[in-house]
């Protein structure tokens, strides 16, 4: 008897990670309850392992029920990019790729610009884009389920392009009395809004850097939020500037005092292209630069 997990384990494991509930994985696979719990229970008796904690609410994951999520993960990237490369072929189009974002510095600034080149140069290609953290896109590049990504340093390990600068800048309201740049210390001393859409490490270093640590009022994902709540003087936040819209109303961004930069590169897993599509990227990548 085969010991590999079918689908609908994998996808189950991946559902009951994030809602620990069996109900709401049987609704969202399109299944019965009793099929989901069965197929999970075959599975732990083919490999001998518990996968679900069961005994408490709500269901969560054994570690070896975590390393099966881990895996499903790559396996459903594998899956769509599989079932999205024939879908290119069958509507014959000349080729398909897709580039990873480690947020949106990429998906704002870079990315829509490059991707019009390319649809000029190469009109019969099909880029799909998938943003996903720092960590996660570089593992993805790494495995090749990405063909390309847009990161920043490190990329030693990579095949790298650099494509811009990026700086962190403080946003403060437009009406609001406040120097040409901001510092650490003026920063630290108002209720401050932290992005958890990728540089909060980095923002946190550049005020430890200082010997200080910002007052962390909210913790807010999307940038429009973030101009929102600073133009309503709820505080104030640091982004990088790429991230930001081309055009921000009631908000300034000031540079911080002292700078913190960092390059944006794209990258590929080292060595020969494994499609002409991602050749074709890559040479008009080269020319490619937002500053």
């Amino acid at each position: 008897m085969s010991s590999a997990p079918s689908l609908t384990v994998l996808r189950a494991l991946k559902s009951l990670a994030v809602t620990g509930n069996v109900s709401r994985t049987a609704q969202a696979l399109g299944l019965t309850q009793s099929a989901v719990s069965r197929a999970i229970a075959n599975y732990e008796k083919t490999i001998g392992l518990t996968l679900l904690q069961r005994e408490a609410r709500p269901l969560t994951l054994t570690e070896a029920g975590q390393l099966v999520v881990a895996r499903a993960t790559e396996i459903d990237h594998s899956l769509d990019m599989l079932n999205e490369q024939l879908l290119a072929l069958r509507q014959n189009r000349t080729g398909y790729l897709r580039i990873g974002s480690f947020g949106p510095t990429a998906s704002t600034r870079i990315l829509p610009d490059l991707l019009n080149r390319v649809a000029r140069a190469h009109p019969g290609i099909t880029i799909s884009i998938q943003e996903a953290s720092d960590d996660t896109t570089r593992e993805e590049v790494a495995r090749g389920l990405t063909d390309l990504a847009i990161l920043s340093n490190p990329v030693d390990e990579f095949d790298a392009i650099a494509l811009a600068t990026d700086e962190l800048v403080a946003l403060v309201p437009e009406n609001s009395d406040t120097p040409p740049s901001m510092s650490a210390a003026e920063l630290a001393a108002a209720p401050f809004i932290m992005t958890l859409a990728g540089s909060a490490p980095t923002i946190l270093s550049w005020f430890q850097a200082s010997g200080l640590q910002p007052e962390i009022q909210h913790r807010i994902q999307q940038t429009h939020s973030i101009l929102e709540l600073v133009r309503c003087g709820q505080g104030l936040a640091v982004v990088a500037a790429l991230a930001l819209p081309r055009q921000i109303d009631g908000v300034r961004a000031l540079p911080l005092q002292p700078p913190s930069e960092r390059e944006v590169y794209l990258v590929k897993k080292t060595g020969v292209p494994r499609s002409p599509a991602v050749t074709a990227v890559w040479n008009i990548a080269t020319s490619f630069s937002t500053l």
